[in-house]
């Protein structure tokens, strides 16, 4: 996580105590907005707000040795706010090639920029209304190419000054945003989150969570009375929580009901919330500046498991002879009630004696993106007749889902 104070801060997962704080002199004052990378590399993408004399950059950090970092600036006084991932299949069904991208809101200028890191260009799409664009998601359709975006802003008396709340969408092929009707008269929204059949936000003035239909295009809205909303994830369950300063609420995903509340076990507030890849909840709690995590109970006993599954999409070469590679040769996707879940980190495995990833790793752990899905990164066979077996899926909660590859002489 980042703070505001030039500290990027690793959280032991099975020690809350135990932490690395990175103090990088190059690196500028740091901004909320940090992901894993989607390959599963040891690095975090980040966005790294400077002062008025200096560019302001996206950063890419190697969270191993010197933390070595790479820059993409953005304008002068550029304050990018938020990151999400956004993946395209430049191939095929049955010969996927996904690209990653980071996508990000730029409120001082009014824009969501796309960076992709592969090519290092940064596309900008201008937001036209008054409005201090706050978040961003995109939801992708079943051919995993064309995406829809979507963006909060909110309104502002400082400078610059902008008179909007809103959610806006960019529909695919469009160059405008459109306002989505869903906030009530000087409702301020926060924080969004999507997957492939929904938009869910949060937002103020009331306090609310607001989930917007994508098949329907209806909202259905819960009320959180004082407790102020902040940040949203979806768990391995596939509820929905949010963090609020009250604590952690769980809701069904569809809002059908006013869900349950967490209480954080030392007070304070709960601001960020993630998933982890044991499906604990980790949240930040600004008011102590502590860490916490929190453990989903199991459902009753006799009542069926809430507990998502891994399972395979499709599968590249399943034969390939020995230095030879394969890029992506596993694509899986994680689902929960019927559903795929975004945000969830599952665990890639190589068991083989001579096969590795690219790195030389056997395992990395990689978030599924908008659309419930990871792909394994490219695998290279060794100098070992082998059958490689590769398999994902959360940490050790769960049987992964797998397959073989079949490694013959040249």
């Amino acid at each position: 996580m980042t703070t505001s104070s030039k500290a990027i801060i690793r959280i032991n997962p099975n020690a809350g105590n135990s932490q690395m704080v990175v103090n990088h002199s190059m690196i500028p004052q740091l901004s909320a907005g940090i992901i894993k990378d989607p390959d599963g590399l040891q690095r975090v993408w980040f966005a790294a707000p400077a002062p008025p004399t200096q560019e302001d950059p996206i950063v890419i950090m190697e969270t191993t040795g010197m933390n070595a970092v790479q820059f993409f600036p953005l304008e002068a006084d550029a304050k990018a706010e938020s990151i999400k991932l956004r993946t395209t299949n430049h191939g095929t069904t049955g010969a996927p090639d996904y690209e990653y991208s980071l996508l990000f809101a730029e409120p001082q200028h009014s824009y969501v920029g796309i960076l992709t890191p592969s090519h290092g260009t940064i596309d900008r799409m201008p937001v036209s209304q008054s409005t201090w664009l706050w978040d961003v998601a995109v939801t992708t359709a079943a051919d995993e190419k064309t995406h829809t975006y979507w963006a909060t802003g909110q309104s502002r008396t400082t400078n610059p000054v902008r008179s909007e709340n809103g959610l806006y969408r960019r529909s695919p092929g469009a160059m405008a945003w459109e306002p989505i009707p869903v906030l009530r008269t000087g409702q301020k929204p926060f924080y969004v989150i999507a997957d492939t059949t929904a938009v869910w936000l949060t937002a103020t003035n009331p306090n609310q969570v607001i989930r917007y239909d994508l098949g329907t295009n209806t909202a259905r809205t819960v009320d959180l009375g004082t407790a102020v909303p902040q940040q949203l994830a979806f768990s391995t369950t596939g509820a929905l929580w949010v963090a609020s300063s009250a604590g952690l609420h769980e809701f069904d995903p569809r809002l059908n009901t006013n869900g349950s509340l967490v209480q954080l076990p030392n007070g304070g507030t709960a601001k960020g919330v993630c998933v982890a890849a044991d499906g604990k909840l980790w949240y930040t709690n600004p008011t102590r500046k502590t860490v916490g995590s929190y453990t989903v109970p199991p459902p009753p006993y006799g009542a069926p498991s809430r507990m998502g599954r891994t399972q395979i999409v499709s599968q590249g070469e399943a034969e390939i002879h020995m230095k030879d590679e394969v890029a992506q040769p596993l694509v899986a996707e994680y689902v929960a009630n019927g559903r795929p879940v975004p945000g969830v980190p599952l665990t890639c495995r190589i068991d083989a004696e001579g096969a590795a990833f690219a790195d030389g790793t056997h395992e990395r752990v990689i978030i599924t993106d908008q659309r419930g899905r990871v792909a394994l990164p490219t695998v290279i066979a060794g100098d070992v007749q082998e059958d490689a077996i590769l398999s994902v899926g959360l940490g050790n909660t769960e049987p992964h889902a797998a397959t073989t590859l079949t490694i013959t002489p040249a």
